[in-house]
């Protein structure tokens, strides 16, 4: 959305000043006067749009969802048909995680967010405005702060988190430790659900406030962390929540629709990164197209990086409308043949995989960026948690869960499953987590999906030995190491996880 994305860049000197705590009176320079700012109505927003939604863009290389190192990419590469012809990624491809690797410790650096996001409600507390207006900043604030705890978790497990008063005296040496894994899980959900009821279920394309915050976003952040944590009761219950009609939600008739600029916002997007020209725009082609893949306009930046394994791209069914959207053969630029079977042979451009194309190329680019909206979920994702929440609750397939199922899989031109088709209940398990997997490749759902199932050691061995790549993978790589530094800093009250 422009406006939202205009409040993040635009209000930098208001978020600047949330942040930094600096004066704005000169015989005082280290500490904010209230009386000044934030007072207004229009200073709560800048406040809570900086720091409420600045973590969670993408936008070129920043935030938490950018497509060089975002937490969506990056959890699928960990995955079983994650592939890069990067050479450099190998630790993150074939699990070979050590203790100071720079990639993944920048991702630590998201959860410092979380202390702006608590000072910025502690603000919000304390202004004095219409009680509605307060009540649906702060419950935006409470989302983010829940959301942002959730995405760490599921990379880091528990991470230390500052209380205000702590906040208050930056200049202390103050040595926090993680909270516990029940501390951590009841903090993810206290944040939801105190946002919950206080936001609208959904904002329709053209609402000037789509891109914010909803109701439906808290929820279906609840059900992936329920799910995460095999709490199969709550999980349907979040599942099934996401299917009333107030909530809006449908599946899009044809899904390469889903991912083009026409199409944007249309009723499927649960929560997506909101992208224009000229304010926030993604990395999306650049990062997985092949040099010479032949593409209007002609000038899209190529450089050809993500892949999806060969060895995953052929469990794809004959005739999946899916497929529409990888790039397995084509002629390039100079009129060379690609293909797996040319390039497996001579080290060629398609060598380690099929393209993830997903997104429609923006016909408006004229490097790297796009401004199609980058969705980070959406209801097909909901629909099969729910599936599948409902098998794993009761150890039994349901007609329900079939029929679940089935509307995602005939969405994408497949013949619909009976029961009969399932020998047991891990057999309907392994046919929906595959489903799953071809429709939300590259949406950051693989490896959580394997990690829940149990079988997340088993498919990274068995990707590294198709790949003739050695892997370091244990049940402790479920999760990356914290930086070293955070270790050292702790002086003993930080842990590093297990295994590293």
């Amino acid at each position: 959305m422009k406006r939202l994305k205009y409040y993040i860049v635009g209000c930098v000197m208001a978020a600047l000043i949330g942040f930094n705590s600096c004066a704005l009176e000169s015989e005082v320079y280290d500490s904010i006067n209230a009386g000044i700012f934030p007072t207004t109505e229009s200073d709560a927003k800048a406040l809570v749009t900086a720091n409420a939604y600045g973590i969670f863009q993408n936008n070129g290389y920043s935030g938490m969802f950018n497509v060089a190192r975002g937490v969506l990419v990056v959890s699928d590469l960990m995955s079983d048909y994650g592939e890069c012809t990067w050479r450099g990624w190998e630790p993150m491809l074939y699990n070979r995680w050590r203790v100071g690797n720079a990639y993944n410790d920048r991702h630590w650096d998201w959860g410092k967010f979380m202390g702006k996001i608590t000072m910025t409600i502690h603000r919000i507390e304390e202004m004095d405005l219409d009680e509605n207006v307060k009540n649906k900043y702060l419950a935006e604030l409470h989302c983010a702060r829940g959301w942002l705890a959730f995405c760490m978790y599921d990379l880091y497990g528990p991470i230390p988190i500052a209380d205000v008063e702590t906040l208050k005296k930056p200049l202390e040496e103050q040595i926090l430790p993680r909270l516990t894994e029940e501390e951590m899980q009841n903090f993810i959900v206290n944040e939801l659900k105190i946002a919950a009821p206080l936001l609208p279920y959904s904002y329709k394309k053209g609402d000037p406030n789509y891109g914010r915050f909803t109701k439906g976003l808290c929820h279906m952040v609840l059900l992936k962390f329920y799910m995460q944590t095999k709490q199969w009761t709550k999980a349907e219950e979040m599942g099934r929540e996401l299917t009333k009609p107030e909530y809006g939600y449908e599946l899009v008739s044809n899904y390469a629709d889903i991912f083009t600029l026409a199409n944007e916002k249309n009723a499927e997007t649960i929560w997506a990164v909101n992208c224009l020209r000229g304010t926030q725009e993604h990395k999306w082609h650049p990062h997985v197209l092949p040099n010479d893949y032949p593409t209007v306009p002609a000038g899209v930046v190529k450089w050809n990086g993500y892949k999806i394994s060969w060895d995953f791209f052929h469990t794809f069914e004959e005739g999946d409308k899916r497929l529409e959207t990888i790039i397995s053969a084509y002629t390039g630029t100079g009129g060379r043949e690609h293909s797996e079977a040319i390039d497996r042979k001579n080290n060629g451009l398609l060598f380690y995989g099929a393209v993830p194309f997903k997104y429609e190329i923006d016909k408006g680019t004229t490097g790297e960026d796009s401004e199609i909206d980058y969705i980070i979920y959406r209801y097909a994702d909901a629909l099969t948690l729910l599936s599948e929440a409902i098998v794993r609750r009761g150890n039994t397939i349901t007609q329900e869960s079939v029929d679940l199922l089935n509307r995602v899989r005939t969405r994408a031109g497949l013949p619909e499953y009976e029961m009969s088709d399932f020998a047991n209940t891990r057999d309907f398990l392994d046919k929906l987590l595959l489903e799953r997997g071809h429709e939300l490749y590259y949406e950051g759902c693989r490896r959580q999906d394997l990690i829940r199932d149990g079988s997340y050691v088993d498919a990274i061995q068995k990707k590294c030995a198709t790949a003739g790549q050695t892997t370091l993978v244990n049940e402790n790589y479920h999760r990356i190491p914290l930086p070293q530094y955070v270790i050292d800093e702790g002086k003993g009250k930080i842990v590093q996880n297990p295994g590293y």
